[in-house]
């Protein structure tokens, strides 16, 4: 019997129309960097796009570090004294990605706002474009869409009829934004139509003020922008037989979703010789059906493994966490003053540097850990069987 490694993301291009922007390619040990205003960096606050984006692509090993700032725009992100320039920070982390999120702070701007808006994106876009962060090749760069807001009940936040004033000026500025990065041959990922469906089909706000997402909103915001980067929903895998009677599928670990909302496993088998399939973890049977049904999709009913798969991907999403954290406390620590501004000499040079190296290190350490626990072990087999 021949077997084939199911592949666990699912193209992004299948759906997309032929004239779309270039997809952003991820390469194995990419370092991949978040720059952009507050809905980026709060995506460091509950870790289920970087648990979701490391189990989506575990042998690919990424890691990720978020030097997003609240409010900053295309052509204003104010720093501390001396704190340094974003390029400068890419470069310290070697970027090999970056994801750019902008536009919702310019909307404020309205229709008078959009050429200035245009005119900086552009000028931003073209600057990064051409870095060498990582000290060999320019730097692979996407730009990530604005996101709606969402209405909350009377007497929390604006009403509905300003929110969606609100919502005309930021979907103006996704397609500005999306118009620019086509000029400019760069990824677009556009997320608002994603996120705002799951604003609407949510009885509960998934947000905590109308603007500013809260853990379930991230939850799904992190869902939507894996898709984008061309990854399988989470919890699924997506594999071709091409024509043969069986195959190998190594499952995903499944980071659990809020409230500890259990991570569940849908397995697609495209291709398949015409007959009757069992997968099988040893000599235990976990699904069975036609080829066709396989096809169309079976969600794996719980067992011990999907459990392991389950707790694995709980462990993945809390080292993700704590990573998440020393890295901000290296970043935008709390007395900066003494580590690159003005009281760096004479009383931060004797202490501080030996300590921000063991904070990389401390940082590097957990990236090592996360990557390994993305990476499953669980090797299932996919065969042809007798009913």
């Amino acid at each position: 019997m021949k077997y084939l490694t199911a592949v666990l993301l699912l193209a992004s291009s299948a759906a997309a129309p032929a004239a779309a922007a270039p997809a952003l390619e991820l390469r194995a040990g990419d370092r991949i960097c978040l720059v952009g205003n507050t809905f980026a960096e709060r995506f460091q606050l509950f870790g289920y796009f970087e648990s979701g984006l490391l189990a989506a692509f575990p042998d690919l090993e990424l890691s990720v570090r978020n030097l997003a700032w609240s409010a900053d725009e295309t052509a204003l992100r104010p720093r501390p004294l001396d704190f340094g320039a974003v390029d400068r920070h890419l470069e310290a982390q070697g970027a090999d990605v970056v994801l750019l999120f902008y536009g919702a702070n310019e909307s404020f701007a309205g229709d008078e706002g959009l050429p200035a808006f245009r005119n900086d994106l552009g000028r931003l876009l073209r600057h990064v474009s051409k870095q060498l962060y990582n000290g060999a090749e320019p730097a692979r760069i996407a730009l990530v869409s604005p996101i709606p807001q969402q209405a909350l009940p009377s007497g929390h936040g604006l009403d509905a009829a300003a929110v969606e004033r609100r919502n005309v000026d930021l979907r103006t500025y996704a397609e500005a934004a999306e118009a620019v990065a086509t000029e400019n041959g760069v990824p677009f990922l556009g997320i608002f139509d994603g996120v705002a469906a799951a604003l609407a089909g949510e009885p509960a706000p998934l947000t905590v003020n109308g603007v500013h997402l809260n853990e379930a909103g991230y939850w799904h915001a992190s869902r939507v922008l894996l898709e984008a980067l061309g990854a399988a929903a989470p919890g699924t895998v997506v594999a071709s037989a091409e024509g043969g009677a069986g195959l190998e599928i190594r499952p995903p670990v499944l980071p659990p979703g809020p409230d500890g909302n259990p991570g569940r496993l849908r397995i697609s088998v495209r291709d398949l010789a015409p007959g009757y399939y069992a997968l099988r973890r040893g000599d235990q049977t976990l699904a069975s059906a036609s080829d066709g049904d396989w096809a169309k999709g079976l969600e794996v009913q719980e067992t011990s493994a999907i459990t392991a798969l389950r707790e694995t991907g709980d462990g993945l999403r809390r080292v993700v966490l704590h990573k998440s954290r020393l890295f901000f406390d290296r970043y935008r620590a709390v007395n900066g003053y003494y580590i690159y501004g003005g009281r760096k000499e004479p009383f931060g040079v004797h202490s501080f540097p030996p300590e921000m190296v063991r904070f990389d290190e401390l940082v590097g350490e957990l990236d090592d850990e996360a990557a390994a626990l993305a990476r499953s072990d669980e090797v299932w087999r996919l065969e042809r069987v007798d009913r």
